[in-house]
C-alpha cells in the first residue's frame, strides 16, 4: 500500500467544517486497531481536519491565499526519506504540499469521541490532555508550519527564518524571539508571569554587551530574551490585527537586531508592521467599496 493515503484534504473544505458543541468532559483515550491500519489513517486524517476547524474556530479565518487548495497526507516510516528529514515529526513538506506523519503515530492515543478534538484551547489549558493526547499538538504545530511556511516562500522566505540557525547570537536570538512569540501565543492559555518593566533585561539596549555576556542557549537571560522578548514583541501586533493576518507578516519579514539596540529594533519592527498590516486593511476596504459599487451599477 502506498504512504500516501488516499485522503485528499481539501484545505477550503476542512476551513468551513462545522463542528457541532461538544463537552469535552469526560473524555476517553482511545487507540486504533492496528489491524486495521487504512482505518487508522483515515482517522488521523480526520483527527487533522478537526484541529484545522479548531483553529479557525479560535483564531479566526485562515481561507488566505497562502495555502493551497489541497495538502495531502504521506504516512511514511523509516525506509522513507521523509522520515529521517523531518526527524520523526510530523511536518509539512512545502514543496509537495503534503502533511507528512510517521507510522509509528497510528498507534497514538486520540480523543473518543473525534469531534472532541474539534475545540482548540482545551487541549492546552489541561495538563492531563497534553500528556495523554501528545498527537494534538504534533499536528498542530504542522498545520501552523504548514500556514507560516506557505506565507514565507511568497516572499522567497523560509520558515523559520534562516537565520536560527546561524552560530551567530546576533543573527539568532532576534530570529529565535519571533518562533518563540508566536509558539506562546499559539499555545499558553495564560500569559506568561514576568516583569514586563525590565526592558532592559528582555530588550537590552547594547546587544553586543549582552551577546558577549551571554552566549549559551541554556543561559536564563538568553531564554528570558528569546521567550518573554519575544511574547512582547509580537503581542500587541496579534492584539490588534488578529492572529492570522499578523502570521503572513511575520513569515514575510524576518526581524533582525538594528543599530545594536534590541530595544529600539523591537519598537520599529512593531511600527513598520502597524503600518503595512493599516494599508493592508485600507487597500481591503477600498476593494470592497468599489465592487459594491460595480455590484450596484449593474443592478
Amino acid at each position: 500500500m502506498s504512504g500516501l493515503s488516499s485522503l485528499g484534504m481539501q484545505i477550503m473544505s476542512w476551513l468551513r467544517l462545522w463542528i457541532a458543541c461538544s463537552i469535552l468532559f469526560p473524555l476517553v483515550a482511545g487507540a486504533c486497531d492496528k489491524v486495521d491500519r487504512q482505518r487508522c489513517k483515515d482517522q488521523i486524517g480526520e483527527l487533522v481536519s478537526y484541529r484545522t476547524a479548531a483553529i479557525e474556530r479560535a483564531f479566526g479565518d485562515f481561507t488566505a491565499a497562502v495555502m493551497p487548495e489541497k495538502i495531502a497526507i504521506k504516512f511514511v516510516g523509516p525506509a522513507d526519506t521523509e522520515y529521517k528529514r523531518f526527524s520523526r515529526k510530523v511536518a509539512y513538506d512545502l514543496a509537495h504540499e503534503t502533511l507528512i506523519i510517521p507510522r509509528y503515530l497510528l498507534s497514538a492515543r486520540i480523543p473518543k469521541p473525534l469531534r472532541a478534538s474539534g475545540s482548540y484551547w482545551p487541549f492546552y489549558q489541561n495538563e492531563l490532555y497534553r500528556q495523554t493526547f501528545p498527537i494534538i499538538s504534533a499536528v498542530d504545530n504542522a498545520i501552523w508550519g504548514a500556514y507560516l511556511q506557505e506565507a514565507a516562500q511568497v516572499r522567497g522566505l523560509s520558515w523559520p527564518h534562516a537565520n536560527c540557525g546561524s552560530v551567530d547570537l546576533g543573527e539568532r536570538l532576534p530570529c529565535e524571539m519571533l518562533v518563540e512569540g508566536i509558539s506562546e501565543h499559539l499555545t499558553a492559555a495564560r500569559t506568561p508571569l514576568f516583569n514586563s518593566n525590565r526592558l532592559d533585561r528582555i530588550w537590552p539596549q547594547d546587544f553586543a554587551s549582552f551577546s558577549e555576556r551571554v552566549w549559551r542557549k541554556d543561559d536564563p537571560r538568553y531564554i528570558e530574551v528569546q521567550r518573554y522578548g519575544g511574547w512582547m514583541l509580537v503581542k500587541p501586533l496579534f492584539d490588534e490585527f488578529g492572529i492570522p493576518r499578523v502570521l503572513v507578516y511575520l513569515a514575510q519579514t524576518p526581524f533582525v537586531v538594528e543599530q545594536n539596540d534590541l530595544e529600539s529594533s523591537a519598537l520599529r519592527y512593531q511600527i513598520r508592521a502597524r503600518e503595512s498590516l493599516e494599508t493592508e486593511v485600507g487597500n481591503k476596504l477600498i476593494q470592497t467599496a468599489e465592487a459594491e459599487s460595480l455590484r450596484g451599477t449593474a443592478d
